[in-house]
Order: structure tokens, then sequence, then C-alpha cells
């Protein structure tokens, strides 16, 4: 099957104005004859076009003519009769996967390559077709690829500006943050750095944002759009928004919860705190986009409702002499009402004589239908029924803490739900203070299999544990852009839209801090005594260049591959110096260890500012 592979990618990798029809007939040939002699894999239409796009002849310029041509081909893929059925949902798959491998370039840092330039062509193509929503547009493509540099910009970086609005200038001044097209221009403006040959590339972009963007391409028309931010006359959206294709579920529906509240409006302590949040239903119209993410707080492996399917839980919660039943998806537990009342009001609430009088009774005892899943409900039933549960001053494992947390905040059980808070407090700390070098923080606080901390970051929000947030939103991005967007995690573990914003602009903000106050802590003037050692590398200007043993140093100290951050680890070079006989003094590495602990308290009392925990 690669060799199919490979014949159809080179289909994809040769495309031309001229040979289109004609390379899409010898394609759906090619595809049709696999389909022939073998069973074709399920993402060989999608494999064959992301891995070989990369095949475009590197143009004379920065941009690749035949680019869009990548997008087009998708969208007929789609709507061909012989690749339709391996085909569902292709083009917004393929815009999201662009969209994320741009996000780590820019957020990366990583040194310029024709592969950054085609990325920059496909996604500009890809906003002007309206194949990325504006959702996406405006918090992110320009937000993000300037919101890392410094002063200054790196060679690639201003050729990817320079094909971003070469080809897009129209649609990303109507649907970009203004504040971040400006900063653009601002960078590019400062001619002084910038090498001579695109300079002339950069006043014609100039040229072309005075006089309106004239002979660009107008933007699309989203159907979110702000009329008063569009220069087009057009009335009809360019493209139809097309269902997302994920790794999610492709069901006609999908679900979706509210939007979180802004933690500045949390007033009820986190001890009393009800979180009810409704699952609603809508259409899987949008396109690709980060808003795609989306997280429902449900289990992942619970069965749908089906009524002739109903089956009593385990003999521990079904008594023979309860007087009430309680049907949760599939699962029925018989208790007791006078015991259940007296553990929370909720529960007399359900129990009231007029739901009783009303409810069906199949099984000689009033049945009551709960919104809860038959997980919980089970959880809900040990904290009433099980003395000693749950144990006081451990951590269960994370399924169960999450159970318990849905339970005692939908049935108001504030003291089981300030015992739960109280376990994990020290993993998820609320000040500097109570962070030491031998305790370890985030997610590996639960027993049994650690969570993700895309997971227990959804739990806090969605369960309003406001004083540990910024740990969990820390422990969550810093392992990346590629971590936080993780397609292949599970519906509890993808973040949704806000929360996903808030953790990309927060590991932007951790990384600039650790990559400036890094230079300046190993690069700075000596605030202390000198070198002890004659051979000390420090004792030797280092000039406008890094050397090589003080790079070392950074790499040590920083995320060296810019796609996550470190900066509230613990700092330990004890091994700098291994197998180097001339490396750096005492002095200097304990003066860089001491120096670090004043950044990493600089990045801690940044953190809720970083994540939009507070205004």
């Amino acid at each position: 099957m690669s060799n199919i592979e490979e014949a159809l990618g080179r289909v994809v990798g040769a495309l031309t104005e001229e040979n289109y029809e004609q390379s899409l007939a010898n394609y759906r040939f090619l595809f049709e004859l696999a389909q022939t002699y073998s069973q074709v894999p399920t993402d060989l239409v999608f494999d064959s076009i992301w891995k070989h796009a990369w095949r475009l002849p590197t143009p004379d310029n920065l941009f690749y003519p035949t680019s869009q041509l990548i997008l087009r081909f998708a969208s007929d893929a789609e709507s061909d009769s012989i690749l339709a059925p391996h085909s569902a949902g292709l083009r917004s798959r393929l815009c999201t996967t662009i969209l994320r491998e741009f996000l780590n370039v820019g957020l990366g840092l990583l040194s310029g390559s024709g592969g950054n330039n085609l990325l920059a062509n496909l996604v500009a193509h890809g906003a002007n077709l309206g194949f990325i929503e504006e959702t996406a547009i405006r918090p992110h493509i320009l937000q993000l690829l300037t919101a890392m540099f410094l002063p200054t910009l790196y060679d690639h970086q201003v050729d990817v500006l320079c094909v971003l609005f070469e080809i897009a200038g129209a649609t990303f001044d109507a649907y970009a943050d203004p504040s971040a097209v400006d900063h653009c221009f601002e960078l590019l403006s400062d001619h002084s750095y910038i090498f001579a040959s695109r300079r002339k590339q950069i006043k014609r972009l100039l040229q072309l944002r005075n006089s309106g963007w004239e002979g660009l391409s107008s933007p699309p028309v989203f159907a979110t759009s702000r009329a008063e931010q569009t220069n087009t006359g057009q009335e009809d959206p360019i493209v139809t928004p097309v269902a997302t294709s994920l790794g999610l579920p492709n069901a006609d529906h999908e679900p979706q919860i509210p939007q979180s509240l802004p933690l500045e409006s949390l007033t009820t302590p986190e001890t009393e705190m009800i979180s009810r949040f409704p699952v609603t239903l809508s259409p899987s119209t949008s396109i690709a986009t980060l808003s795609d993410f989306t997280v429902a707080d449900v289990s992942d492996d619970e069965s749908p409702l089906d009524l002739t399917t109903v089956t009593p839980h385990s003999t521990l919660f079904n008594f023979e002499d309860g007087n009430v039943e309680v049907l949760c998806g599939n699962t029925l537990f018989r208790v007791h009402t006078s015991i259940l009342s007296l553990h929370s009001a909720a529960l007399r609430q359900m129990f009231i004589p007029a739901n009783l009088a009303a409810a069906e009774s199949p099984n000689g005892c009033p049945r009551i239908l709960s919104s809860d899943t038959a997980t919980d409900f089970a959880t809900l039933l040990k904290v009433i029924y099980l003395p000693g549960y749950p144990e006081r001053n451990k951590v269960s494992d994370f399924n169960t803490f999450s159970s318990l947390l849905r339970i005692t905040a939908n049935y108001e059980m504030p003291a089981v739900r300030t015992q739960l808070i109280e376990v994990v407090r020290d993993a998820y700390p609320e000040t500097f203070e109570g962070v030491t070098p031998t305790k370890s923080i985030g997610e590996r606080v639960f027993s049994g299999p650690t969570p993700h901390p895309n997971e227990v970051l959804n739990l806090f929000v969605q369960q309003g544990l406001t004083s540990a947030l910024p740990v969990a939103y820390y422990m969550a991005a810093r392992r990346g852009i590629s971590s936080l967007m993780d397609r292949s995690l599970s519906q509890r573990a993808t973040l949704s839209p806000e929360v996903l914003e808030s953790a990309i602009k927060g590991l932007v903000a951790l990384q600039k801090l650790e990559l400036n106050e890094t230079y300046r802590l190993v690069l700075g003037p000596k605030i202390s005594q000198t070198c002890s050692s004659p051979n000390c590398p420090s004792r030797i200007a280092t000039g406008l260049k890094v050397s090589a043993a003080h790079q070392k140093v950074i790499d040590q100290i920083t995320d060296s591959s810019w796609s996550g951050t470190k900066v509230l680890q613990v700092l330990s070079l004890s091994s700098i110096n291994e197998g180097d006989p001339d490396g750096f003094c005492e002095v200097c590495v304990k003066g860089w260890e001491a120096g670090h602990l004043e950044v990493r308290k600089k990045a801690w009392n940044m953190l809720p500012g970083a994540f939009g925990l507070k205004g």
C-alpha cells in the first residue's frame, strides 16, 4: 500500500493550473485501482495530500503559485463519487492540521525553511477561501505569530509575514485583531535590520495596505462576521462551511458546553459552588478552526440510554428494602429515600412526595429518572452508604476524584467537597511559598494512572476551582501547543475554544519571560563576586554572539525546543560541567541557580494574569 500512496502523492506534488483536471482524473483512477486489489486505508487520501504537499517545487520567490490547488483538490475529493467515501471532512481536517503546524512554527521560533513559507501560503489561501474561520483568524494566526518576537525579526519571520499579507492582507485586516496587524507592520517597517532583498517587498505591502489592499482577494463573508469590518460587497459567503473531522465522533450533532464563566465573576466560595453544565445540541457545521476543540463534562465510557436494556446495579446499591428506584442511563439503583434525603437538600427535593407520586412504578416502587451518569450516582451512594468514604488525606484516582467533585456540586455536599479540595491543594498551590524543591506539583498527585493535564484543567474549569486554576493552566501549557491541541486525546481532555485560547496566550507569555530572563541571567553583568576559576568561560566576553558554552547553559535552563516551557522547574546545574575540565566555576553555577529562583517567583506571580484569570 505504500507504493499506491507514493503514486497518489506524486500526483498531488505535481499539481499545476494547466494539469489540474487531468491530475484529478489520474488520482481517481489510481485510487479506484487500489480499491480493486486491496482494502484502502481510511487515511489514504489525507496522507497522500498532506505528506506529499511538501513536494511542490520551491519557487524562486516566497510564493507557491500552486499551493491553493492543494485546498481545491481536497474540496473536489470530498464531492467526487469515487473519493468521497474516503474523504469525509477532508478539507476541514487538512486546514486544521495546517493551522496547528503553522502555530507550532510561530511559537517555536524555528529557523527559516521553505516549509515555513509553504505553510504560510497554505494558511493565507485557507483564510481567503473561508476554510479557516474568523474565530481562528482573529485571536490566533497573527497574534500568536508575533507574540514571541523579540524587538527585531529573524529573516524567515519577515518572509512569513510577507507571504501572509501579500496573499491575504485584506482578509487579515478584516478579521484579525487590529493590534496584531499593527504590530506586524511596526516590525516590518523597521528597515534597519531587514535584509535588502525584502525591503522592496515590504514597501509594496505598505502601499497595498494604504490603498485598502486593492488588487487582492476580497475577504470571505463568515456567518459570524462583523459587517463593518469587511471590505467586500458580496452578500453570499464565498464558501459553505464544512463539517469538522478531527478524530472526534462524526455524528449529525455534537455536544457543546456553555462558555465557562470569567473567573472574576465567581464570587461563591469554592466549597459551596454548584456547577451545572447542561448539554445542548447544535448542528456540527463549524469549519476548521480552534473552535472545533470542544469538550462536554461526560465520561467517555458512558453508554447511550436504551430503556430496553435496563440492568440493576450490583447488589451493593440494589437494596431489596429500598423504596425508590433511580435510573441513570441504563443502570438501575434501588435505594432508601430517608437515608439519601438526610445528606443533601437536592436529594430531598428529588424525593418530595409530588415527584414520587407522579413517577412510574414498573417494579412496585417509584422510579426517578436522573441525568447523572451511573458512575457518578454510584459514587454518590458510596459517600452516603459507606462510612469513611472518601478516605481522608488520600487522593483517589482521577476518575473517582472527578466523579466526587461533580456529585458534591450537584447535590450540595460542601463538607465532602471541602475535603476533596484540601487533598489536592498542595499539588495546585495558591502561593509560591507552597512550592518546595522536593514537592511535585500537578497531575501526579492522583493515585492510579496519571491523567493528561488537559483533563485536569477541564475539570477544574468546569467545577470552578479558582485557586487551583493557575497551576492547572501551567501544567497543561508547559507541554506546548501540540499537547494542548492533540486531536488523539479523549473528549474529556479536549479543551474548549475559550480555555484553549487562554492556555496558548499564557504559554506565549511564559515563553517570553523564560527567554528574556534566562538571557539576562546568564549573559548579564554579574551582581556578586567574580569567577572563582581562571578558566571559567564567563571571564571571556561573548560579544554579539552567544558562546557555545553559554548556549549550553541556556538550553539547560529553558525548554530548548521552544515548544513548551519549564520556567517553574527547580533549576539544578550540577551536571553542566560533566566531561569539561574548563567548565563554568562554582560561583557562576550557584549564582545562576540562585538567580533562577527569582525568575520562578516572577513567573509564578504572573500566572493568573497570563492565563486571563483576573482582570
